[in-house]
C-alpha cells in the first residue's frame, strides 16, 4: 500500500473516532511548534518550500493549486520554491505541508489596498497611482515597485504579504479554454472552513483577514472564487 493511501487510511480511521463529539466552531486543534495537531490534518511537511521564519501572522490566503491531483502539486513541493502551508485534496482531506513557524512563497506581489479600495488619504493615492502609472516605464517593473512601495506599509494598510500570512491551496486545475478554474467541491468548502476556523483560534485574525489570492496579487480572478469559509 502506498504512503499516500496509508495515510489517508489513517485519517478516515481517527476521524471516525472524533464521532459527533465536535460541536462547530468549537476549537479542538492543538498548535505545537508550527504544527496543527488534529484528526482531521494529515502532517506532510515539505521542508524545501520553508523559506525563513514567520513571525507574525495577520491573515489567510486561499489559492487553488492549477492541478488535478494533490501528488501533482507534492511533486512540485519535493523541488522546492513556491508552496504553501495547507493543501485540501479533492476528498476534503487536509494536509499540513509547511510548519506555521516559517513562510513559504505563496502570495506574489501585492496589489495597493490604497489604490483598490480607495481607503487611504489623497496624498497617498497619488504616491501609489504615480507609481502604477510611471510613463516609460515597463509594467512589470512598476508592478514591482509598487509592491516595494506597499511592504513598507503596516497591516492592515496593505494586503498580507509572505512574511506574514499563512497559505491554504486547494486542490483544482485552471481551464486553458474556458479561461477558469473548476469548481471548489462541497468536502473541500467543508474542509475549508474547518481550518480557517481553527486558524482564528490560534492566531488574533478574524473573517476580515482572509483573502482570495486575485484578491491581493495578479492572479486569474476565477482562482478561489468558489471557495467558502
Amino acid at each position: 500500500m502506498k504512503v499516500s493511501t496509508l495515510l489517508w487510511v489513517s485519517w478516515l480511521a481517527r476521524l471516525e473516532l472524533r464521532g459527533f463529539f465536535y460541536k462547530e466552531g468549537e476549537v479542538l486543534s492543538k498548535l505545537s511548534n508550527g504544527i496543527l495537531k488534529d484528526v482531521k490534518v494529515l502532517e506532510n511537511i515539505y521542508p524545501k518550500i520553508e523559506k525563513g521564519r514567520l513571525i507574525k501572522v495577520n491573515a489567510i490566503i486561499i489559492h487553488q493549486t492549477n492541478s488535478s491531483t494533490a501528488k501533482q502539486t507534492f511533486n512540485s513541493y519535493e523541488k522546492g520554491g513556491h508552496g504553501a502551508h495547507f493543501l485540501i485534496d479533492k476528498e476534503g482531506v487536509i494536509y499540513q505541508t509547511a510548519n506555521l513557524n516559517k513562510k513559504t512563497y505563496h502570495v506574489g506581489k501585492v496589489r495597493s489596498r490604497c489604490y483598490e479600495s480607495k481607503s487611504c488619504s489623497k496624498k497617498e493615492l497619488k504616491n501609489v497611482s504615480d507609481i502604477l502609472f510611471e510613463k516609460g516605464s515597463k509594467y512589470s517593473k512598476r508592478v514591482s515597485n509598487l509592491h516595494k512601495h506597499e511592504k513598507d506599509k503596516a497591516y492592515p494598510s496593505r494586503y498580507p504579504t509572505n512574511d506574514d500570512s499563512i497559505g491554504i491551496e486547494i486542490v483544482g486545475a485552471f481551464n486553458k479554454s474556458l479561461k477558469t478554474y473548476e469548481s471548489i467541491t462541497d468536502k473541500q468548502n467543508k474542509s475549508l472552513k474547518w481550518l480557517v476556523g481553527e486558524i482564528y483560534g490560534h492566531y488574533a485574525i478574524t473573517k476580515v483577514d482572509v483573502f482570495r489570492h486575485p484578491k491581493v496579487s495578479y492572479k486569474q480572478l476565477t482562482e478561489g472564487s468558489t471557495a467558502q469559509w
